[in-house]
Formats: C-alpha cells, structure tokens, sequence
C-alpha cells in the first residue's frame, strides 16, 4: 500500500517526506542511543591499583589474577550489570579476560587507566552499546574479542586511540552496517572477522587503511548486487534500516526523479562497491561466503595480489566477469561452491598459475569444454560435483598434471572419452557416482596408473556384453572401490547384482563370437 501511494506523490514532494522520515528515524536512534549513553553512565568502574601491593590485592577478587603475565580472568563469573565491585586491577594488567558473562553495558571510563592492557576479551556477553570512549588512551591494546554480543552498529571513531590494535573480533553481533571512519589509521590491524552478522553494505573507503590487514572474514552476512526495477524500488524503500538511512544523508536540495531518487538510495544501501578492496595489497585470507551476492563486479579483487584464499560460496552468483580473477596469480584456494554458474570457460581461471584447489560443486555448469583449467597447472583439487554436467570434452583437463582429487559425482554425465584421463597422470581419487553412465569405453580406468580410490555406485550400469571391461577391471582392482561395489540396474533378472560378479555366460547368453562382433543382451 505505501508502494502504491508513493507512485500519487510528486517528485518534489517525495524529497520532503523522504527528508522528515529520515529525520523522524534518526530522531528514534537517537534517543535509543541517549538511553544506552545514560545506562552505562551508571555502571561502576572498577578501582585501579598502583600500589606495590596491586597484584596481591587483586587476588582478593573473584577474579583469577596472574602476576607471571600480568593477567586477569573475570572469565565466566556469571556478571550481569556491572564489574565486580571488590575487584582491583593492576595498573600494570596486560591481559584482561571478561568473557562468557551476562554484561549489557559499560562505563565510557572503564579502561582509560589501563594503559598498558594488550588483551582485551569481551566476548559471549550481551553488549548492545560500546560508549565511544570505551577506547580511549589504550595505545598498547593488540587484540580486541567483541564476539557473540548483541552489537547494533559502532560509533563513529571508535577505535582512533587503539592505533596499536592487529586483532578485532566483531563476528556473531547483529551489525547492520559499519562507520564510515570506524577502522580508520589502523595500519596494524592484520585480521578483522566481521562475520555473522546482518551487515547489507559496505563503504567503499571503510578498509582503505589496514594496509597490513591479512585475514579479512564477512562471511554470513547480507551483501547483495542486485538490479530492480522503479516498482521494486518503491516497495523496497521502507525495507532500509534507520542506520543505513543515516548512512546514506541525501540533501534536501537533491533535484531528481523519484527513480533516481530511489535508485540513488537504495543502490547506496546494497552494492557491493568496485573498490572496497582496492589498497588491501597484503590481504591473504578473503571470507565472502554466505552472503547474497549474485555477481561479482569487474576489478573487485584487481589489487588483491597476496590473496592466497577467497571464500565464495553460497551466494547467488550466476556468472563470472571476463578477468575477475585475473589479478589474484598468488591464489592456492578458490571456494565457489553453490551459486548458480551456468558456464565455466578457460578466461575464467586463465591467471590462476598456483591454485591448489578448485571447488565449483552444486552449481548449474552443463558442459567443460576442452582446456578449461589450462591456466592452472598446480591444480591438485577440483569439485565439480552435483553440477548438470551433460557433456566433458576430450581435452577438458588437459594442463592438470598434479591433479590428484577429481570429484563428477551427481551429475548428468552418459560418456566420457576414452583418453579423457591421459592428461590427469596424478590423479588418486576419482568419483563419477550418482551419474547416468550405462557402461564406460574400454581403456578408459586404464589411464589411472595410480589411482587409488575410484566411486562407480549409483549409476544405471547396463550389464551386457559391453560390461565386461568393467568387470574385468574390479577384479584387478578390488583394493580401488571406495564406499560400495557398482551394481547392475538391468536387464532382466541382473537387476541389483554386483557387477563385479558378470560372467561372460552370464551376460552374453553363452555366444560363441568374438568380443568384438558380439551384440549386447536385451
């Protein structure tokens, strides 16, 4: 219905209600966030001891107190509203633990003397609001857990005082998205998890500083590219969240239709930006998995030359850009695992010359074309299972002579060629299960000189005469079969029996003629 109305309202007239909503809902976090400001106002901070007795005192406590390492445990003590109030800690305290606790709010002061903490855990709590000074003065803090809180969103600046920090752990919070200056001059910062939780956008300056960063995780999050239409916009338009409308802070004076207006919104909200990526020349480990991304824009990962892994899977994905991966010559491992690619060509991989590890499982592929992977010659993995493979050319696999784990299981496949295996010399396991396969051409296993594990169950092996081949080979290579023997699926009365048990007689109805003018049994 407001879809509908919004379509009577005259563009100009759609700025000011645009405007007031936004004002009305920053006007609502506002005061949500006054009342969290208020609440830990409230909370005590505990004392700081300096004296020469500090370390002996704070064993008082219920906390664990550590001289050796200047640590202290508040570690699952069940605290609820505030710290312990007989706790004293070391001025000198390197290492604080208030993890698996019940805390909702802190005090903005409850750290500030602590100058010489490094570690700070505060995970498995019920955190909702970090004041924006809870940070302040802690130059020497390395490594920071905020996991498993109830975290809405950071103020802005918030970590500007902790420049020292390499660790930040915000993973499993309820993040709708990120300040825009919130890891601003961290050049030290190596790992950030941002996962798990409902981040939709991000902006395209937020990493532009970690420099030094590594291992960057936003898996299990929101992330989309999508297109829609003017209609789909309208009624998408009140799906944003207070924190991305604040984000955005369209101008009043902003002069456009109310397509554009809505598209100016709603893509600022949800796009993945081209460059969000672009200074991040250390990254080794990218987590990107389980987001709702359905393309990849082109020169995303094209200053991503350390990257080793990138973590693609369940997202919508149906296609890859021409070169997407084309910067990434240092990439071991690439996880693309149930999207909805379609078709897979040599471009694709053309510059990946030290992928180990290829996975490209429960996705739409139909075909593999020949010399698909020939621009990965190191490639020792590749998944290609429950696909809808119909058809592998000859040279589909040329290139891969380290290939060592070949996965075609659950997928549509009747025939592969009969030297198809010449070109993976390395390959130890094979799996072409739960296809569709009725016999396959004779030499075709020969070519797995050292193969050591091969899956043939679940297809509807017809046992005629042409089986044979077949048998033949799982009675030499008894040792092979991994999980179950193959079994025939007909005809007649051969139904469900091994087939390693065919028999010439058994199958040929006791023809005298040579194997090779023989006809199969009906």
């Amino acid at each position: 219905m407001m879809a509908k109305l919004m379509h009577t309202i005259k563009p100009e007239a759609l700025e000011d209600v645009f405007e007031n909503m936004k004002k009305l809902e920053q006007l609502v976090r506002s005061v949500e966030d006054l009342e969290r400001d208020v609440r830990s106002l409230f909370q005590p901070v505990w004392p700081v001891n300096n004296s020469p007795q500090r370390w002996s005192m704070c064993a008082e406590g219920p906390c664990s107190c550590m001289m050796e390492t200047r640590a202290v445990s508040c570690w699952r003590l069940e605290l609820m509203y505030h710290v312990p109030r007989k706790q004293q800690i070391p001025v000198d305290t390197r290492s604080l633990d208030l993890g698996m606790n019940r805390l909702r709010f802190l005090h903005k002061d409850s750290f500030n003397s602590l100058t010489e903490l490094a570690e700070l855990d505060l995970n498995d709590n019920q955190l909702e609001l970090l004041p924006y000074s809870i940070f302040y003065d802690l130059e020497n803090l390395r490594h920071l857990k905020l996991h498993k809180n109830r975290l809405l969103y950071l103020p802005q600046d918030i970590f500007q005082d902790a420049r020292a920090l390499r660790t930040i752990d915000l993973s499993h919070n309820v993040l709708e998205g990120l300040p825009s200056n919130g890891f601003k001059k961290l050049y030290n910062l190596y790992l950030l998890n941002l996962a798990n939780n409902a981040i939709t956008h991000l902006d395209e300056e937020i990493f532009f500083d970690l420099e030094n960063l590594e291992d960057l995780d936003i898996s299990e999050n929101k992330l989309k590219i999508i297109s829609i239409n003017h209609n789909q916009y309208l009624e998408l338009l009140f799906q944003i969240s207070p924190f991305q409308l604040q984000q955005i802070g369209l101008k009043r004076n902003l002069r456009s239709s109310n397509k554009n207006l809505h598209k100016a919104v709603y893509q600022q909200c949800l796009e993945l930006p081209q460059l969000v990526f672009y200074k991040l020349r250390r990254l080794k480990r990218l987590k990107l998995y389980e987001n709702e991304l359905t393309r990849l824009p082109y020169g995303v990962f094209t200053d991503l030359f350390d990257l080793q892994e990138l973590h693609l899977q369940n997202n919508f994905i149906e296609s890859l850009p021409t070169g997407v991966f084309g910067h990434l010559t240092n990439l071991t491992f690439l996880e693309l695992t149930s999207n909805r690619i379609k078709a897979i060509e040599y471009r694709d991989f053309i510059a990946l010359g030290n992928l180990r590890s290829l996975f490209l499982g429960q996705n739409g592929i139909i075909r593999i074309s020949n010399k698909t992977f020939v621009g990965t010659p190191k490639l020792e993995k590749l998944y290609l299972f429950s696909n809808k493979i119909e058809d592998i050319e000859l040279a589909a696999f040329s290139g891969l002579n380290n290939l060592a784990w070949l996965l075609l299981n659950n997928n549509l496949l009747r025939y592969l060629p009969r030297e198809i295996f010449r070109r993976t010399p390395s390959l130890l396991r094979l799996q072409i299960d739960s296809n569709k396969f009725m016999q396959l051409p004779e030499g075709l296993l020969d070519e797995l000189q050292i193969v050591e594990q091969v899956k043939l169950s679940m297809n509807p092996w017809h046992c005629d005469c042409f089986i044979l081949y077949l048998t033949g080979w799982l009675h030499r290579n008894p040792d092979k079969i991994w999980d179950r023997q193959p079994k025939c699926r007909g005809p007649g009365d051969l139904g469900g029996k091994p087939v390693i048990e065919m028999t010439f007689n058994s199958v040929c109805d006791g023809q005298w003629a040579s194997m090779t003018k023989i006809q199969g049994r009906v």
